[in-house]
């Protein structure tokens, strides 16, 4: 398998796996600061970091993928 077809077919599954949601906050500013120290630092996931929390807020169980559901949106 080609690069070129393994990343068309992680593009596609990702596409319909995942939903994106753009996210602006002020760089200049202390939470911009502490987002821009917690991406530098290796072995952390901003994108883990912000589902914890939107799972805590909604009290809803983290997302992992052996127990995805198929959930229609209305």
């Amino acid at each position: 398998m080609s690069g070129r077809t393994s990343n068309e077919s992680k593009a596609k599954y990702d596409k319909n796996t995942y939903a994106t949601h753009l996210y602006k906050y002020r760089k200049n500013s202390e939470l911009g600061q502490r987002i821009k120290e917690f991406k530098s630092k290796k072995g952390t996931s901003f994108n883990f970091l912000v589902t914890k929390l939107l799972c805590e807020h909604f009290d809803v169980p983290f997302p992992h993928p052996e127990t995805d559901e198929d959930i229609e949106s209305n």
